[in-house]
């Protein structure tokens, strides 16, 4: 059991963006202010458990991994329904996929 290379490339992705919004945010505020940006702090934490899972020897990586890419697929939709805004589904969207094929990628072709 090596490193799963898919699955740490999806979680760094995911993370990267959110947590460099979560401090753009953090340094200057908009409008609504600093308490905004828990919501990036908690998009990048759903990933961390993936860039964990992919490295470590774990027994459990699948379950990790498929933990995270339902976390992903939720949280961007989520937020994409509350701000009316399609971004946070185009900067997920290549961790999401990532993880997705650290996981197998597609059942049919099997």
């Amino acid at each position: 059991m090596g490193v799963s290379w898919a699955g740490l490339a999806g979680g760094l992705l995911g993370f990267a963006p959110m947590m460099a919004l979560a401090v753009e945010i953090l340094v200057e505020p908009p409008d609504i202010g600093r308490p905004f940006a828990t919501v990036p702090l908690l998009m990048a934490a759903i990933y961390l458990p993936a860039v964990w899972a992919s490295v470590a020897q774990t027994g459990r990586r699948d379950s990790i991994l498929r933990g995270s890419l339902v976390a992903s697929l939720v949280l961007p939709f989520t937020a994409s329904f509350l701000f009316r805004s399609v971004i946070p589904l185009l900067v997920m969207a290549p961790a999401t996929v990532l993880l997705w094929l650290a996981l197998g990628g597609p059942r049919w072709r099997r």
